[in-house]
């Protein structure tokens, strides 16, 4: 009879590992759902709002350069002048905005990964093997009621 609750018990935590198991293999499938949901989101966000923008910086720039060609009395001047001062933005952008692009990308996709409304890992894992052993204590105090 000890045998058999001993067995009892060796097959009840290894169902009770495979479940594990199974909702962590669960759990991690859906989180990356969502992160791959949230960058796919992100790009297209980036892709719209891009390419407004870029429609908007083309007509700016392509009205700044008639502007000043017409002062100028030179349309191509005015062309010339736009282009060089977007020249000199890459230049800067180049040498100064490496570092800050880096920043604002990391700390915008951590954002993303890692939510503040996630659970904390730890925290689960030590709640669920809480309850794991709750639930063998109860398990061995059932079968100790049924053996007397």
């Amino acid at each position: 009879m000890p045998f058999q609750n001993l067995t009892d018990t060796l097959h009840t935590v290894v169902e009770k590992i495979e479940d594990y198991g199974i909702s962590t293999a669960e759990y991690y499938k859906l989180r990356l759902f969502k992160t791959s949901m949230k960058g796919a989101i992100s790009l297209v966000n980036l892709l719209v709002y891009g390419s407004l923008f870029l429609f908007v910086m083309l007509f700016i720039s392509i009205g700044a350069a008639l502007w000043l060609g017409t002062i100028l009395d030179s349309a191509f001047a005015g062309f010339f002048i736009i282009g060089g001062i977007y020249a000199v933005i890459l230049i800067f952008m180049f040498a100064l905005g490496r570092k800050i692009i880096e920043r604002r990308m990391l700390y915008s996709f951590s954002g993303l990964m890692y939510d503040e409304d996630d659970p904390d890992p730890r925290y689960m894992a030590e709640r669920e093997i809480a309850d794991f052993k709750n639930e063998l204590r109860k398990d061995v105090l059932q079968k100790e009621k049924f053996s007397k």
